[in-house]
């Protein structure tokens, strides 16, 4: 079986009823699991993990996307986290038996029939953007909606696919094939902003990661972190940041993760802790996906029996 996972943000993160309705909507696809869904009602998004079938993940993807173009207005749209579009941005991640040239496929179909059927600037980023100043997506979010349609007049910000201006009301979606990236959420013992933005820098000078500082409620600060897959391990990442902010007389007083992370992760990490692990790195997971066609069991009650 060909697994992919897709972690589209969606501008919402007030809207339960639409929220849920988004999470519901993999029901209806027997290769499609929903794994975990993040709102903030601050940002106003909602970040949402997928994993399917490479064949059935796109007709899950155009009904969300439909949803979103019907019900997310960002003329009336605010909150703190930058974005473009209703749908924000949707990677596509290979995970399990899939390459990179079929999920780029996938999502080269995708944004045609999306962008037709919608009438949506597409626009490709990461590793199946056309252009290379395309492939960061703070770059494509540089101006956000607001400026959407000034930004578009340009002629190097004509998109891949669609129309030339932005939808009225959900904007423009960046698509594109993406490394898995680990992300984790360090939470710290300070009130301190300027001790906090001295951890952020001396964590971005050393790690191959993006690094985001956010004041908790309860006045706090975290650190997020995200990563490429390839660039460095989570043990590696774990320790690097545990030592910084150790170094400069704070604690971590827990850990989350914004986004979930697979067992192969943890493998690789163990096999860094060690140091001489043998042998092949699989989990039995995804030996029973690589080897099965694995489906929903639906539940019958006894009425319908």
């Amino acid at each position: 079986m060909k697994i992919v996972e897709t972690l589209p943000n969606i501008s919402e993160g007030k809207n339960k009823e639409l929220i849920n309705k988004i999470k519901d909507l993999s029901e209806n696809y027997d290769k499609i699991w929903f794994v975990s869904c993040k709102s903030d009602e601050y940002f106003n998004r909602s970040f949402i993990s997928v994993v399917g079938e490479l064949n059935e993940i796109g007709a899950f993807l155009f009904e969300m996307v439909k949803i979103c173009v019907e019900n997310i207005d960002l003329r009336n749209h605010s909150g703190y986290h930058p974005r473009i579009g209703a749908v924000d941005v949707i990677p596509i991640v290979p995970l399990i038996s899939t390459t990179f040239d079929e999920a780029n496929n996938l999502v080269k179909l995708l944004a045609k029939k999306i962008s037709e059927s919608f009438d949506l600037p597409i626009y490709l980023y990461e590793k199946s953007a056309r252009n290379e100043y395309r492939r960061n997506i703070n770059t494509l979010r540089k101006g956000e909606f607001e400026f959407l349609a000034k930004k578009m007049s340009f002629p190097e910000w004509e998109p891949d696919f669609g129309p030339n201006r932005p939808h009225p009301t959900a904007g423009a979606t960046v698509m594109g094939v993406r490394d898995f990236l680990i992300s984790l959420e360090f939470h710290i013992n300070t009130l301190d902003r300027w001790l906090a933005e001295q951890i952020k820098q001396e964590i971005s000078l050393n790690l191959p990661a993006s690094v985001f500082l956010e004041r908790k409620q309860n006045g706090k600060f975290s650190l997020t972190l995200n990563a490429k897959e390839g660039d460095v391990s989570l043990y590696l990442l774990y320790s690097k940041v545990k030592t910084i902010i150790e170094h400069f007389g704070c604690e971590i007083e827990k850990v989350s993760m914004p986004s979930p992370l697979t067992g192969k992760l943890f493998l690789q990490s163990f096999k860094n802790l060690i140091g001489n692990l043998d042998g092949e790195l699989f989990t039995i997971e995804e030996k029973l996906l690589t080897e099965s066609q694995i489906t929903k069991t639906k539940y019958i009650s006894n009425e319908e029996k």
